[in-house]
């Protein structure tokens, strides 16, 4: 057997003992305590023969969880494991909060699909509660959609489902899926990389639609008396260490201007790297008035597209955002001039140092503030990668897609939707919030006014 997804011999009917469950997930646990560098330990399966066999009849699967990996802080240690899974939320010092749980033997729902279908988050929590049973956490999620890959060969929602499990981001609980070999249906033309794991962080309490269900777990009758572990709240992360101010400005502007260069741009404009470099504008001394609100500079690119920029960056332009009207400057300030530019803008948690909804950043900008547009925000990316790959995301709030209704299967309220750049399937991709709210995960992107050309 090997974690990377060899089909190993699901335990079933004399095989559903407590003695071949424990044997086999040692077996599991070993093996992956081998790509973390870690000895997992499994006890005893505390479930009856009965219990298995009840468990069996209602479509349940049992699963282990070790206690040291089955927190928010130690859910990068998963991610270890399971490379594949390139999700945001598994970062060490992630936001996306466990409700409540613990480590050890639970059981939960082997169906691919996800039950609880059409259920909004009252809904759902009413159902789970009058059922005995509590949502997953995201690290039994993890556990037990890996668990299914090796017994059946497919991940847990990777057909059609999204699924509520016991996490929170900004307060909301929020879904999560499992891409397959294929891509599920409904999501168009987006594109399956198997394994990845999609953590959602802008669903509404009161969404609901055929595809959206929840996932349960439970444990054994002797276990019950343990008590729930409910995890302290993620800390509001700080402004992030990068996007200082170099020292020396004509280092770090040549360290953007290579980014820029290596990744196409003197190329597509038929400019050798040389004369590339010679197009650009330097950066403009810092204006006293920015120190400590604008403290990074960077380099604007205007006379390429937005789409193809981003093309040219790797970041992906999300297929979901065909339902959406093209996004707009909100104003003239926001539209971006016809040359290169350089201009200082805000860290991340720097201006804005709670998650804060984009209307309101918009209604708090000063006079010298500026919402960023979509070259600005390709041009962050390109100069701090590093802050999509940590999980600190941008709203463009310099943009906006007007209010439209989302139809089809699934439809969304006609709302005004920010686009911004997140991680998803392990790439920075640009797309729109699907409700205009705070997320933990995301700050406004602003610059001061004044730039250099």
């Amino acid at each position: 057997m090997t974690v990377s997804g060899e089909l190993l011999d699901e335990p079933r009917g004399a095989d559903l003992t407590p003695t071949h469950l424990t044997r086999v997930h040692q077996r599991i646990w070993t093996a992956r305590g081998e790509l973390a560098g870690r000895t997992f330990i499994v006890p005893a399966c505390p479930s009856t023969v009965a219990e298995l066999a009840a468990l069996e009849r209602a479509g349940r699967r049992v699963g282990y969880l070790p206690p040291e990996v089955a927190t928010r802080s130690a859910r990068h240690v998963l991610g270890t494991i399971f490379p594949l899974m390139r999700c945001y939320s598994l970062q060490p010092d992630t936001e996306v909060e466990n409700v409540a749980g613990r480590g050890g033997w639970f059981d939960y729902e082997a169906a691919i699909d996800a039950p609880y279908l059409g259920t909004d988050e009252t809904a759902l929590l009413e159902r789970v509660a009058a059922d005995g049973r509590a949502l997953l956490t995201m690290n039994q999620y993890i556990v037990a959609a890996q668990d299914s890959r090796l017994f059946t060969g497919r991940y847990l929602d990777e057909v059609r489902t999204w699924t509520r499990i016991g996490i929170r981001v900004t307060g909301r609980i929020v879904a999560a899926r499992f891409d397959g070999d294929e891509i599920a249906e409904g999501l168009g033309g987006e594109e399956s990389v198997p394994g990845s794991l999609l953590t959602g962080y802008d669903l509404h309490p009161d969404f609901t639609s055929p595809f959206t269900g929840g996932r349960t777990s439970g444990v054994a009758a002797a276990e019950r008396h343990l008590p729930v572990v409910v995890e302290p709240p993620a800390p509001v992360r700080g402004v992030h260490p990068v996007q200082l101010a170099n020292p020396d400005p004509d280092v770090e502007w040549r360290r953007q201007a290579d980014r820029l260069a290596a990744a196409g741009f003197a190329a597509e404009l038929g400019l050798s790297a040389e004369d590339y470099l010679a197009s650009l504008p330097r950066f403009g001394p810092q204006p006293a008035s920015y120190r400590g609100r604008f403290d990074a500079p960077v380099l604007v690119e205007t006379r390429i597209g937005w789409e193809r920029q981003y093309a040219l960056l790797g970041i992906r332009i999300s297929a979901f955002m065909a339902f959406f009207p093209p996004p707009v400057p909100v104003g003239p300030d926001s539209v971006a001039p016809e040359v290169p530019y350089t201009a200082w803008f805000t860290r991340w948690g720097q201006r804005f140092t709670e998650p804060t909804a984009p209307d309101e950043a918009r209604a708090a900008l000063a006079p010298d503030e500026v919402g960023a547009n979509l070259q600005e925000g390709g041009a962050v990316v390109a100069a701090f990668p590093e802050l999509v790959d940590s999980a600190r995301f941008f709203d463009l709030i310099g943009m906006v897609s007007p209010a439209d209704e989302v139809g089809g299967e699934v439809s969304f309220p006609a709302l005004e939707r920010t686009p911004g750049i997140c991680r998803w399937r392990g790439r920075a991709e640009f797309a729109c919030n699907l409700y205009p709210l705070a997320f933990s995960v995301f700050r406004p992107l602003v610059r001061g006014r004044e730039i250099t050309i």
